[in-house]
């Protein structure tokens, strides 16, 4: 029995219709493998596979095993796992050598590909990985293994061959949505980047949220930039940019802009749990501070200069949204509560302190703090008093 046409082959019209409303990976690969299992395929693992644009990861991959579900994994190409890529169906599939067929029950030989013993160990009788073609020419991949004595059918192979266009029309639809998620979380961060996402791109469109707002400096820049080669200065930029970025996405917050050498991060608060927002924001800004001690022994020690900086945290209202020109918009915070946060954090090297806080979220928080006094800022009618932590009393702008 051939199976050529959707209307001959209920699951290639399954893949070309309802499937397509699928579009979280995982969902799709274990709806896929009922449907398999449905159609006579004793599927026992699938696989798939897509590439994503991404500064760190090569590829996403979901895997759908037999009484387990559905697991996913981000391939980082590293010294470590570049040989498991060259050693695998994957590279044959992905330099478009089209599709491998292997018999996990033939004896093991020299030279074979890795996979196959953790099929043998799993108890495979039969393994292919479908080159999946892309319309940008490109070929990913779906793998099927089954423990099925005798392994894959005939027609079961045929099968297989015929729902390729369908699996392809998927999974090249994941991987756009995958990348183009992917870049927005890169680029403007993972709450924000859901938000426009779903939809919120239009010039204004936004809401007032209240919110932790970090705003941390790298002092000193100017000189920095004078003294320092390129590929220096950009590292020096990276591994301070790095410690915070580390320290706000642990602690639950959102990198939102950097500013030059500045970066801008909230911490949004959800219900009544002010003060546990301020206790994740004040641990983050200690961490950041523990690592950034860490770094600057080390290139103490090394004759290369240190990361001085600043750190200032505020709690209140913001405009959380959309602001720009007509074509070209930035998803970020703005408002009162974001001024004073980059006033007091102004204060740092004036004050000596490597972190300092505003009454506002001192008060909110309940944390011991130390007061400093109360100063004049730019653009606030009246005095505003600062504190620092009573933790960083003595720990200075990054000193070990």
């Amino acid at each position: 029995m051939a199976y050529r046409f959707a209307h001959d082959y209920p699951l290639l019209h399954w893949l070309l219709t309802d499937a397509r409303r699928i579009t979280e990976p995982k969902a799709f690969l274990a709806a896929l493998a009922d449907k398999l299992v449905a159609h006579g395929i004793e599927v026992a693992r699938l696989v798939s596979g897509v590439p994503i644009l991404h500064p760190q990861v090569h590829s996403y991959s979901a895997r759908w095993d037999l009484g387990k579900g559905v697991s996913e994994r981000f391939f980082r190409l590293t010294a470590e796992t570049l040989p498991v890529l060259e050693n695998s169906p994957v590279k044959t599939v992905y330099s478009g050598g089209g599709s491998v067929r292997c018999d996990p029950t033939a004896p093991p030989r020299d030279g074979e590909f890795g996979i196959l013993s953790d099929l043998r160990r799993d108890g495979m009788t039969d393994y292919v990985a479908l080159s999946i073609p892309f319309s940008d020419g490109a070929t990913k991949l779906l793998s099927v293994a089954t423990q099925r004595p005798g392994g894959f059918s005939g027609q079961q192979m045929e099968l297989l061959e015929a729902i390729i266009p369908g699996v392809a029309i998927n999974l090249e639809v994941q991987a756009l949505r995958l990348t183009a998620r992917t870049l927005l979380d890169t680029y403007v961060g993972r709450q924000a980047g859901a938000r426009v996402l779903e939809g919120a791109i239009k010039r204004g469109m936004g809401e007032t949220i209240r919110a932790v707002v970090w705003l941390c400096d790298l002092r000193g820049f100017t000189s920095l930039s004078e003294q320092l080669p390129r590929d220096a200065l950009i590292g020096l930029l990276n591994d301070y940019f790095g410690r915070m970025c580390a320290a706000i996405e642990t602690g639950g917050g959102e990198v939102l802009k950097f500013i030059g050498d500045a970066l801008l991060g909230i911490f949004p608060i959800l219900g009544d749990d002010a003060a546990a927002t301020c206790g994740r924001a004040l641990a983050a800004a200690e961490k950041a501070q523990e690592t950034i001690v860490a770094f600057n022994a080390a290139q103490a020690e090394a004759g290369k200069p240190r990361i001085e900086y600043g750190i200032a945290l505020h709690i209140g209202d913001v405009m959380y949204g959309n602001i720009g020109g007509e074509n070209r918009l930035d998803f970020t915070v703005i408002g009162p509560a974001v001024n004073l946060a980059a006033r007091i954090e102004g204060l740092c090297g004036e004050l000596g302190r490597p972190v300092l806080l505003s009454e506002g979220f001192v008060t909110a928080s309940g944390v011991a703090a130390e007061p400093l006094g109360a100063f004049s800022l730019k653009g606030l009618n009246t005095p505003q008093p600062v504190y620092a932590p009573a933790s960083t009393r003595s720990a200075g702008s990054g000193s070990p």
